[in-house]
């Protein structure tokens, strides 16, 4: 057998092997990738959509429902709730708690709110089904300060423009007896807060549930937490429960903090963000129940 035949054997063995690798890998990152899209379990549950909804309906969710499956994969003691003492935004909102209660309470009296489902959304029909139920004045939404929102909160917005790292912004009241049904948020890529702004005085009857877990709010102070976990709440007063609704960025890790930033700075590219922003911006005052607050 001369020299060439075992060069031809050589190579053909290299070429197997090489191919074989391919293969591997191939499987390995499919298998990598059914598992980061059974960690979105959404897609799986009835409850929020469909199959064809979330990948046809519903793109680019199933981008988002990617990276929030590869957020619960990278931080193996991933949670639904966060020290809201731990993010520098946070305080700062908290140490201007009586301007923002003071301006969000002289919004709810002048009835300049929207019901959550006027956004004009199918997901915010589903959780916000009931009439005069959950209504909200929104700041921002991905994008600049509107500018009603400069002519009725000026100071609010004022805090809030010193604040890069926060996303979203409005004012969130729910009246009483009324509830916001199991949902859950797209993105990973903020967390939400909230900063009680006007709580009733039936404090244990007013309650959002988090991943199966209760939490209360309380005036002048707030709670952070994973909205892509389950969440829904309730206020079984006869008082509205009004606070301070925020999305806040995730602080995250080298390299993923590059992709997070740039996720968020797409959001423009949403239909669904620039209909929010369009609505907001127009919105109209509606017909709100009287309260005692």
């Amino acid at each position: 057998m001369n020299i060439y035949i075992y060069k031809f054997i050589i190579i053909y063995i290299y070429i197997i092997l090489i191919n074989m690798i391919k293969i591997i890998l191939i499987i390995i990152m499919f298998i990598i990738l059914v598992l980061v899209f059974i960690d979105e379990d959404r897609i799986f549950n009835a409850t929020y959509m469909d199959i064809y909804e979330y990948y046809i309906e519903k793109f680019p969710l199933p981008i988002l429902g990617f990276y929030n499956g590869i957020i619960r994969g990278v931080h193996p003691h991933h949670k639904h709730y966060f020290n809201s003492s731990d993010f520098t935004s946070t305080k700062k909102l908290e140490d201007n708690f009586s301007i923002i209660q003071k301006e969000a309470l002289q919004i709810y009296n002048k009835k300049k709110l929207l019901n959550m489902k006027d956004i004009g959304n199918s997901f915010f029909d589903r959780i916000d089904g009931q009439p005069k139920e959950w209504k909200v004045y929104v700041i921002k939404w991905y994008g600049e300060i509107h500018k009603n929102a400069l002519a009725n909160c000026p100071e609010t917005c004022k805090i809030i423009s010193e604040l890069p790292d926060i996303h979203i912004a409005m004012i969130s009241i729910l009246e009483p007896g009324k509830i916001i049904v199991p949902h859950k948020g797209p993105s990973t890529a903020c967390l939400r807060y909230h900063l009680g702004l006007k709580i009733p005085k039936d404090k244990n009857n007013c309650y959002i549930v988090v991943n199966g877990e209760k939490f209360y709010w309380e005036e002048g102070k707030g709670l952070i937490f994973d909205d892509t976990y389950e969440h829904s709440v309730y206020n079984n007063t006869n008082e509205p429960r009004i606070i301070l609704f925020v999305d806040v960025e995730r602080p995250i890790m080298f390299p993923l903090n590059y992709v997070n930033n740039f996720l968020i700075s797409q959001s423009n590219l949403s239909e669904f963000v620039n209909n929010v922003n369009k609505v907001a911006e127009n919105q109209s005052d509606i017909e709100k129940e009287y309260f005692t607050i």
